[in-house]
């Protein structure tokens, strides 16, 4: 299969703890999957779910209306000098900078000053600016039936030696238009049939490769090279709150809006 991907995209998701605390000093912790994407001026910048770093997002609860983000912490793999080998973990904090999408519909949030507490935020393993999904990727390059990967830190995740895995999926709903799914899901989604669960909230999507890349010269009708095209971010469950197959992601051109800014 012409796919585009290798072992290294696995290493693009990283995962991410957050601590928050409330007036009095109650803490909270949640954890999840993020990445580092390159915005259009050059500058790499933190991407995962709102609700990762907003406890009280689209939850009807008070009581964490009073919790605000005091920490994130990044851990991942590092690459060797030379090939980019996944040989050493590395883990840093970042100052909680949080940027949101304003249409809050949007679970997207962006650290793009990345100000690290302390001097081991090394990043070898990111998204570059040239594999984000545009408008025009969306409208013309993207259908139904596209196979998907998205890495990242499920309960399923190599824990021994902390390494992601990758899931596979293929794109349900007409990525043209936005999809949702009734008050709980809106915005610039895209419903997918893959096994989204807890931990991969965050995880990149990718679009792979479909066809065999040609040479200088030479046309391949319906060729496109890999893409960057979103942000998963859940799944739909059904009436008995079982997992319904469908999950959701998150446009790439909506972090775009974000991160560009």
């Amino acid at each position: 299969m012409f796919h585009g991907l290798n072992n290294q995209f696995l290493y693009a998701a990283y995962k991410i703890s957050a601590t928050f605390a409330d007036a009095i000093g109650n803490t909270k912790t949640g954890v999840g999957t993020c990445f580092f994407v390159k915005n259009r001026h050059g500058a790499l910048c933190l991407v995962t779910n709102r609700h990762v770093l907003d406890i009280s997002y689209k939850k009807n609860n008070e009581k964490l209306s009073g919790y605000s983000l005091r920490r994130v912490e990044i851990s991942g793999k590092s690459g060797r000098l030379g090939d980019n080998y996944p040989e050493d973990n590395i883990a840093f904090s970042l100052a909680p900078n949080v940027n949101f999408h304003p249409n809050p519909e949007n679970d997207i949030a962006c650290i793009t000053q990345l100000v690290p507490i302390n001097a081991d935020a090394h990043i070898d393993y990111f998204i570059p600016a040239t594999f984000i999904a545009t408008l025009n990727d969306f409208k013309n390059k993207l259908s139904v039936c596209d196979f998907l990967a998205f890495p990242g830190f499920p309960e399923w995740h190599d824990k021994a030696a902390s390494r992601p895995i990758l899931r596979t999926g293929t794109i349900s709903s007409d990525p043209r238009f936005d999809y949702s799914y009734g008050e709980s899901v809106k915005g610039a989604c895209v419903a997918y049939e893959a096994f989204s669960y807890s931990g991969s909230s965050g995880s990149p999507v990718f679009a792979v490769q479909k066809g065999p890349k040609p040479g200088t010269g030479i046309d391949f009708p319906g060729f496109r090279d890999l893409l960057f095209v979103g942000i998963n971010a859940g799944h739909l469950k059904t009436r008995d709150n079982s997992h319904s197959g469908i999950s959701y992601f998150y446009k790439a051109t909506a972090i775009s809006d974000v991160i560009d800014t």
